[in-house]
């Protein structure tokens, strides 16, 4: 029997993200979110219209979209309620947020220069993925957010999560282990519960071998 309920938000799971952007001075900001999709090597990033992320993206037009894996979730939830936007917002701080300048070293991360865009790459994390936003624009019923359309330019791996067995270095899915959050929890993905019959596709050997 199902019910029909009215839950404040609905957010079922998806990957975290940390979000390197540089601030107006020049500084780097990192803030870590989870609404985010791919659909090819284009990104759709979701972010609070009072974050500073969202005002750098709409000012600088880069980011490197970081994804760290789940022995990261320490480092990661060290950014939990904190903002690089001085002063913080009224909302955010009846929240419980407080201003950080040097993101990196809250988080207990290092930053690494990038090869087409400014802002830069967290070491530690495993994907790191440099884009550029192409479009963007207010999202949403009943939320201040924008959505922000990211073309991937570059896309950095660790060797350890590589394979070569098509011939064309892809993600091993076995060995990827991403933290993930799901209505606002931490969680990382278990086994593989039964093999896909899209992953032994046609279509996905051509993928793999283009």
């Amino acid at each position: 029997m199902h019910r029909t309920i009215d839950p404040t938000i609905l957010y079922f799971g998806t990957p975290v993200a940390l979000i390197s952007t540089l601030n107006s001075d020049g500084s780097a900001n990192l803030a870590p979110m989870s609404s985010a999709w791919w659909l090819g090597w284009t990104c759709m990033l979701g972010l609070g219209q009072m974050s500073q992320t969202s005002d750098n993206l709409i000012s600088r037009r880069e980011c490197v979209i970081n994804l760290p894996s789940a022995n990261l979730v320490t480092h990661v939830d060290r950014l939990a309620l904190t903002t690089g936007k001085d002063p913080v917002p009224e909302r955010k701080r009846q929240w419980g947020y407080r201003y950080e300048g040097d993101k990196f070293a809250v988080a207990g991360l290092t930053p690494v220069d990038s090869e087409v865009v400014k802002a830069p790459r967290v070491l530690e994390c495993p994907v790191q993925m440099e884009g550029v936003v192409h479009h963007y624009r207010s999202f949403g019923k009943n939320v201040s957010a924008n959505v922000f359309e990211v073309h991937i330019e570059k896309l950095h791996v660790a060797e350890e999560l590589l394979s070569s067995a098509s011939g064309r270095p892809h993600i091993d899915a076995q060995k990827w282990r991403p933290l993930l959050m799901s209505f606002c929890r931490f969680f990382e993905l278990g086994g593989e519960v039964l093999p896909s019959r899209l992953a032994e596709s046609e279509f996905m050997k051509q993928v793999l071998a283009a």
